[in-house]
Parts: structure tokens; C-alpha cells; sequence
């Protein structure tokens, strides 16, 4: 049996643990902390990772936890329609609507679709140098792949691929969060230097995030939520509503980040073994197309394809396909997920600058209304 030591056992890792799981792979699991993920932000999964954790065999769970989107617009800070967001133009060729669902739902049940006792919590593995050999110095012996799935930020990322592969500030910080608040259609609003998001849940509450340009490791000395409503003061229904009930401890605050320059490799073989990146690890981008855990996922399910064992194409198993050697498979991913990812991570960075520009926004709101 193929063995594969996966580092994070965050969405991308968990994930691509089920998808090899499923192909016959006997997987070992490490993630630094010592519980699993918690975090309650919200998240959009789009037909096409609604596809792939169908592949790993956890779509229907994703469906019955999550709220289905319906058609929402970008607006002017005054309520001006800019752009019409279509649920229908998402939806129509790859056949399911975009969803929307709270990280530690996904996480949840991602875990749960795992085999008993695959994730080491409280395991540590610090590169020890460049390449390959630090990461056979930490891991188990006997490894077919190392599966790098450490994030954004990935230590192991440098190691392999050098320092000038690290993640960079984009100039924008986020804040997000969820609350008691009704609200019926997905917004989200445009303005000089600063946006603000809204999408409802099937239960009553609302998801909102924020971004807004400032420098790396700024915070508000008067708190998140006083700066929030002077911002975004003046703004549109339902925005103000939402601003009305936060608490200090309702916001979630993170700096943005993406991977640039482009990796470029997703695999490192040498005579010690092998290495693949997946998700943020590989293309960490702005969340300003919603599509970074989707992409993680997508690169679960298709990792998962490219290393299916010839015997699993027989087995009737979803994901089977024969893949030849690990090395022909790594390199079968790396050539289907790498510009894909690469250029959503240059079209997620655009978005952001766009959102937030400062000068010419009369031809930019032209431009999206001609667009509609």
C-alpha cells in the first residue's frame, strides 16, 4: 500500500487525506495545533468543489449544512447597482449552486470522513534545511509523497522552493465575522480604499466581511468595531444593521496575503522522494474571488485522481484512474492545477485593487454597469 505523509491538516490537507484514502493510499496526517479547526468564518463553495467533495464522498454532507445562494449585486456605497451577480450564470454548466458555509462546518465534516486516529494533533515538523532532505530528516520513513499543505505562510514552501517564493502582503486587511441579523440578498459594496460584504444564511443570521487598505499589522486603537461603523458610516441598508449589533468579540481581523510570485512548480522529485504543495501552500490568493478553499479542494480530488493506484480503476471507486508511477501522477497535477490556480490567483488580486480604487471610479463603475 502507498504511503503518504500529509503536513496540515487544514481544509486542503484533510481533504486530500480523504481523496488518497479513497484510492488505496494508507495516509498519515501531521497538524501543528492539538485540536482540529474551529474557526467560524464563512465560506463560499463553488459547482465545481461542490464536484470534487463529491468525489471525496462528502457532497451530500456539504449540501445539508449549507445555504444555497441566490442572486446577489456589487453596489455603490449610496445602493447603486453596479454589477448583477447571477446564482443561474454559476450554476447552469456545472449542474449545483454555489453554497455558502461556515469553515467549522466544512471542517467538521471533513474530519469525520477521515479513518480513525489518520491525524497526529501537537505534531510539529519544522523544515531542517532546503529540499527534499529537510523534510526527510522530520518525516516517517518510508513515505511515497510528502503532501505540503501548510498554508499560506508554508515553512516547508521555502524550504523546498527558496525564500523568494514566500507570502506577500497585498495592502488590504480583512475583518469578517457572523451575526444576528436578517438580511435577503448577497451585496457586496465599492468604495474608495474599503468594501463591505454580505451574505444571509438559511437560519436567519448573516455572514459579513470587510476590507479595507492599511498597513500590515495596523489595528484601530479605539477597536475594530468603532472604526467599522466610521467607515462605513452612511452606507447602504443593510450595512448599518449589521454595524448596530457588533461586539469586539463578534470580528475576526487578518491581514491578506497571497503567493507571489508564481511558484513555479507544484512538485519537487529528487533521489529522496517526492514533494507535492496543494492548496494555499501551492497558490495562496486574496479571498476577493471566494475561491481559495475551493481551489483547495478541487486540488484534493484531482491529487487524489492522479495518484489513484492502477488497481483502484477497476474497483468501481469514483476517483480511480490509472496514473503510472507517483512521479507521472505528480507531474499530471502539477500540468492540470497550476495555471488554473495561478491565473485565479491573478484575477483574485485584480478584483481587490479594483474594489479599492481611489481614482478614476466613474469609468470603473461605467465599465461594470456596460458590463451588465
Amino acid at each position: 500500500m502507498p504511503h503518504a505523509t500529509i503536513i496540515g491538516a487544514g481544509i486542503a490537507g484533510t481533504a486530500t487525506a480523504i481523496g488518497l484514502t479513497r484510492t488505496g493510499w494508507h495516509v498519515t496526517l501531521h497538524e501543528r495545533t492539538d485540536h482540529p479547526e474551529t474557526s467560524g468564518a464563512a465560506l463560499g463553495i463553488w459547482p465545481t468543489a461542490l464536484a470534487a467533495l463529491d468525489e471525496l464522498g462528502v457532497g451530500d454532507a456539504l449540501r445539508a449544512v449549507a445555504t444555497p445562494q441566490a442572486a446577489g449585486s456589487i453596489r455603490r456605497p449610496d445602493g447603486a447597482v453596479l454589477a448583477a451577480l447571477s446564482a443561474e450564470r454559476a450554476t447552469r454548466r456545472p449542474g449545483d449552486h454555489v453554497h455558502l458555509v461556515a469553515r467549522r462546518d466544512l471542517a467538521t465534516l471533513l474530519a469525520a470522513a477521515l479513518p480513525p486516529d489518520a491525524v497526529r494533533y501537537g505534531s510539529r515538523i519544522a523544515p531542517a534545511g532546503p529540499g527534499l532532505g529537510g523534510l526527510d530528516d522530520h518525516l516517517d520513513g518510508g513515505a511515497d509523497v510528502v503532501v505540503v499543505a501548510d498554508g499560506v505562510f508554508s515553512a516547508h514552501r521555502t524550504a523546498l522552493l527558496g525564500r523568494r517564493y514566500q507570502a506577500r502582503y497585498t495592502g488590504q486587511s480583512g475583518l469578517r465575522g457572523r451575526v444576528a441579523v436578517t438580511t435577503h440578498e448577497v451585496t457586496e459594496t465599492w468604495g474608495p480604499g474599503r468594501r463591505f460584504g454580505i451574505t444571509p444564511y438559511l437560519d436567519g443570521t448573516t455572514n459579513w466581511y470587510a476590507s479595507l487598505d492599511a498597513p500590515p499589522g495596523e489595528r484601530a486603537a479605539g477597536g475594530d468595531v468603532a472604526m467599522l461603523r466610521e467607515l462605513f458610516a452612511g452606507w447602504h441598508d443593510p450595512i448599518g444593521q449589521v454595524l448596530d449589533v457588533l461586539t469586539e468579540d463578534d470580528v475576526m481581523r487578518h491581514d491578506l496575503y497571497d503567493v507571489h510570485p508564481h511558484l513555479p512548480t507544484y512538485i519537487v522529485s529528487g533521489g529522496s522522494g517526492n514533494a507535492v504543495l496543494v492548496g494555499d501552500a501551492a497558490h495562496g490568493m486574496t479571498p476577493d474571488l471566494g475561491r481559495g478553499a475551493c481551489e483547495a479542494l478541487v486540488d484534493a480530488a484531482t491529487l487524489a485522481r492522479c495518484l489513484a493506484p492502477p488497481a483502484a480503476s477497476g474497483s468501481g471507486n469514483a476517483l480511480g484512474s490509472p496514473s503510472g508511477s507517483v512521479a507521472a501522477g505528480l507531474a499530471r497535477y502539477d500540468r492540470l492545477r497550476r495555471r488554473p490556480t495561478q491565473l485565479l490567483q491573478t484575477l483574485a488580486r485584480g478584483v481587490g485593487r479594483t474594489a479599492h480604487a481611489r481614482h478614476l471610479t466613474g469609468m470603473r463603475d461605467l465599465l461594470l454597469r456596460v458590463a451588465r
